[in-house]
């Protein structure tokens, strides 16, 4: 026999839970549907990889033992979630079966080899730099609703991109997402010199990485993060994230912003029009939530219309003194686009007709959001 540990249910679980988004999908190979679960000096280390985005989780335990198993990820989590104890036992029988001991119950649970587990990357500590977690979260929170889904565009669009700039003191962190009708960008100033983050011309996290970086975020103030040529890394004290890169070139986003002139926009309550949205949207079709709007002097008019259901308008007060126009856009992006913005007042600037939407707000610095016309 080998592997025999006592290990705390509150942390064992914590530590499961935590795997559960990688191993929970259907695996074409049936051992990414396990945990990984090692021995190590004082501790157990669990790991999970559905090879795209690797977990590797250490969490305090006694060692009897020594030795590793795979075992049912789901299944491991369920019984420990409901075990009503303090400390659990766990014991490696023959045939990759292991006893799992909770006072008065015990319960045996089918695994399989080690060996047969995929290798964990490996990583260049050297190369990770201490970022704010709240720095990570911001970007990726105002960036990550606009990401493509998958099959639903171009593939080089279902991930954010993130590129860095110098600044006279410190350095910018960016993320920009698109799904090719609408882009967001969020950048931030960050203390810490960049040199160290090897970012390519175009480095891409698929979206499945950024929403487990956004999860691993929490609970830390501070992570470390790096870049390597096919990777990134993130890394806590006890608990390590690596993320396989996307391939592709993602578009000339800045050329997208730039051929928007600033000097013509309607400023608007943001509140109001995020709330008259969610009314326009009620009568439009599920898939392209089309709302059209009139603008004219300090007048915005919304209208939408369902051949099924009916049809609504609604008119919003808003500072503007330019032509008259008439636009269509997808109400749903302009509130997506909206509800990650802090400002009470936002600016939307539009050349003309047919031209795109992009929005700015004076307490959300480092925020643009485009949004493409639609023709209704």
């Amino acid at each position: 026999m080998s592997l025999s540990i006592n290990v705390s249910k509150d942390e064992f679980l914590n530590g499961l839970a935590s795997l559960q988004n990688i191993t929970g999908k259907k695996a074409t190979i049936a051992i990414l549907s396990n945990v990984l679960l090692e021995t190590g000096v004082d501790q157990i280390v669990l790991t999970a990889t559905d090879l795209e985005v690797g977990v590797r989780v250490t969490i305090p335990a006694e060692i009897m033992d020594e030795g590793k198993i795979t075992l049912p990820s789901r299944k491991l989590f369920e019984i420990v979630r409901e075990s009503g104890v303090d400390l659990l036992h766990l014991e490696l029988h023959d045939n990759n079966w292991v006893k799992i001991s909770a006072d008065s119950s015990d319960y045996n649970l089918a695994g399989m080899s080690a060996e047969d587990f995929p290798d964990f990357p490996e990583y260049d500590e050297k190369g990770l730099i201490e970022i704010p977690s709240d720095t990570l979260k911001e970007l990726i929170d105002r960036t990550i609703f606009s990401v493509a889904q998958e099959g639903e565009s171009q593939f080089n669009l279902a991930g954010v991109l993130v590129e860095k700039d110098k600044l006279d003191k410190g350095a910018l962190l960016r993320m920009v997402s698109s799904d090719g009708h609408r882009l967001s960008l969020m950048e931030k100033a960050v203390e810490n010199d960049l040199d160290l983050l090897k970012l390519e011309k175009n480095t891409l996290i698929p979206r499945k990485g950024v929403q487990e970086i956004r999860k691993f975020c929490d609970g830390y103030d501070e992570v470390s993060l790096g870049f390597e040529k096919n990777q990134a890394v993130l890394k806590t004290e006890n608990t390590l994230l690596i993320i396989r890169l996307m391939n592709g070139d993602f578009p000339d986003y800045r050329n997208i912003i730039n051929i928007i002139e600033q000097d013509k926009f309607i400023e608007i309550d943001r509140q109001n029009l995020i709330n008259s949205m969610k009314r326009m949207i009620l009568f439009t079709e599920d898939r392209f939530n089309a709302v059209k709007f009139h603008i004219e002097k300090d007048t915005l008019m919304l209208t939408s219309e369902s051949m099924d259901i009916g049809n609504a308008k609604e008119i919003i007060k808003i500072e503007y003194s330019d032509e008259v126009m008439d636009l269509g856009f997808n109400g749903k992006y302009f509130m997506e686009a909206l509800q990650v913005m802090s400002s009470e007042r936002v600016q939307a600037y539009i050349n003309s007709q047919e031209s795109p939407c992009l929005l700015k707000g004076i307490d959300d610095p480092g925020y643009v959001s485009v949004i493409m016309p639609m023709k209704i």
